[in-house]
């Protein structure tokens, strides 16, 4: 398992269409992926799940992925958030 923290920079945090993003950048990768925000994680493979958490901008995450392709997926699902906070 790896993982890699954040700070979440999209001005409005994680809400419906960025969660429904995560779990189709998710969906590409055969590692499961894991969002964790405080003590709480979230499978990526559930949007209600990532929208639970109740991610706001500024917020330090980690972002947590077990499998094959585990690097290739943290890299991915960092580079979706990124491209977002623009």
């Amino acid at each position: 398992m790896r993982s890699v923290s954040a700070t979440v920079r999209i001005p409005q945090g994680i809400h419906a269409a960025i969660a429904h993003g995560l779990h189709r950048e998710a969906g590409r990768f055969e590692s499961s992926l894991f969002l964790k925000h405080g003590a709480r994680t979230a499978s990526l493979g559930s949007i209600v799940a990532i929208l639970a958490l109740g991610v706001e901008r500024g917020a330090e995450i980690e972002i947590l992925a077990d499998g094959s392709d585990e690097a290739a997926a943290l890299v991915a699902i960092v580079g979706f958030l990124d491209e977002l906070a623009t």
